[in-house]
Formats: C-alpha cells, sequence, structure tokens
C-alpha cells in the first residue's frame, strides 16, 4: 500500500457534498449510482465548492444500478466535491483521502 494513502473508506452520498476529508487529494476507485425513473448524473468536482470544475462524470441506468470501476483510481487533487442531480437515489463512492 502507498504510504501517502489514507485509510480507504466508502461513502454513501444522497445530496450533494464532499468526498472524504475537506480539501484532501481523493482517489476514486468505485462509484455505484441507484437511480429513479430517470438515469441519475453524478459530477464530481475538482475541490470543494459546487462551482468547481468537474473532473468526472458519470450516468446512472434509470430505474436500476450502474457501476463503474477505475482500477488505478480517479485523482482529484483539489479535494472532492460530488454534485448529484434530482433523478440519483443514492451513491456508493470507494475512495483514498492522500495524505
Amino acid at each position: 500500500m502507498d504510504v501517502n494513502l489514507g485509510a480507504p473508506g466508502t461513502q454513501l452520498v444522497t445530496a450533494d457534498g464532499i468526498i472524504g476529508r475537506s480539501g484532501k487529494p481523493v482517489r476514486i476507485y468505485h462509484i455505484h449510482i441507484i437511480s429513479g425513473g430517470t438515469a441519475g448524473v453524478v459530477a464530481f468536482r475538482n475541490g470543494t465548492l459546487v462551482t468547481d470544475t468537474i473532473w468526472l462524470q458519470e450516468t446512472g441506468t434509470a430505474s436500476t444500478g450502474a457501476t463503474f470501476d477505475y482500477s488505478e483510481g480517479f485523482l482529484l487533487p483539489g479535494g472532492c466535491f460530488v454534485d448529484v442531480d434530482a433523478n440519483v437515489t443514492s451513491v456508493a463512492v470507494t475512495f483514498h483521502t492522500e495524505n
């Protein structure tokens, strides 16, 4: 394990917010999106604000789950703010917060 990585975590998201520790680099490994009747969209922003730049965006599948894996992880060096639209029921995010 890389000594610069903190403990791995999984966070369940049902509304916009921070993944991991605010302002610390986050590496995302796995996303599972549960959508309602319309496919939900989840945006991961590099930073801690809803106005920060989107670095990763995924669209779920209507009325079911959709899984996305990133084997090496997707790094957001400025921290991670997740922005979920109204069609997202929940998102499970597996990640490391880097030290």
